[in-house]
């Protein structure tokens, strides 16, 4: 179960992050004739604003999933 709970871990502070992003940076807004990501950060940052509900709540509870497990096997 060790080797399942540390790359649960890593993706479960992932998508934390992400969702965490929107509570940090504003929304890159566009107003040219070409709206859109001008760059890949501006890309992230919109997708983190559309999904930042299924991030938090998926990355939290993947964190979940994953400290159990290591900490049932240190009391052993």
């Amino acid at each position: 179960m060790k080797k399942l709970s540390i790359p649960l871990l890593v993706l479960g502070a992932f998508i934390t992050i992400i969702g965490v992003l929107p509570y940090i940076f504003s929304y890159p807004y566009s107003d040219g004739p070409n709206s859109g990501p001008s760059n890949n950060w501006e890309l992230i940052l919109i997708i983190s604003y559309e999904k930042q509900f299924w991030c938090l709540l998926i990355g939290i509870a993947l964190l979940l999933f994953s400290f159990f497990p290591l900490l049932k096997q240190q009391k052993v």
